[in-house]
């Protein structure tokens, strides 16, 4: 078995599977289990994060050092035991920085996250273009046809796959 991503948008869906339309056109089933975390992830404003919430930033880095903002998901508590609070480069080169509000300020010079890591703290300028994005866990149950989905998951052999992962993109 293969691990894997099909994208696209639900083109049906019942209590055990749903089956999602790639861009191509092509279908693929997916099916679920108990471990199949399924997420639904609706941007919000910078303004909705509050101290306390747990974030994961991609962020550049600038030739000064300064962390500029890419994106921004404002983690469910859920995931709290899961989350590990550090920063690492990504193999894009972006910055990952999974950390836990203490601070959000809006100012005239800016927008700016200050964030608390084990080992200190950093400061993330948040650019008007970054996307912000609530993730919150969901049922199978509140699938529907017409949602825009990322599966990850394992490749059947025949053809369907078994759901690790699910993201519902749900726009605002």
């Amino acid at each position: 078995m293969e691990t894997g991503v099909t994208e696209g948008v639900i083109a049906s869906a019942d209590a055990a599977s749903f089956t999602v339309t790639a861009a191509n056109g092509s279908q693929v089933r997916i099916t679920a289990n108990v471990d199949t975390r399924i997420i639904r992830r609706q941007q919000v404003r910078l303004e909705e994060i509050k101290p306390n919430d747990l974030v994961g930033v991609t962020a550049k880095r600038e030739p000064d050092g300064s962390l500029i903002a890419i994106s921004i998901n404002i983690v469910p508590p859920e995931f709290k035991d899961r989350f590990r609070e550090t920063q690492f480069v990504m193999d894009t080169g972006n910055i990952m920085t999974n950390a836990r509000v203490f601070q959000n300020v809006r100012r005239i010079d800016g927008r700016t996250l200050y964030l608390k890591l084990p080992d200190g703290s950093t400061i993330i300028t948040v650019p008007k273009e970054a996307m912000v994005s609530r993730l919150t866990v969901i049922n199978m149950s509140d699938l529907r046809p017409g949602m825009r989905v990322m599966v990850r998951g394992t490749g059947n052999p025949d053809g369907s796959m078994l759901a690790a992962f699910v993201t519902v993109d749900v726009p605002r």
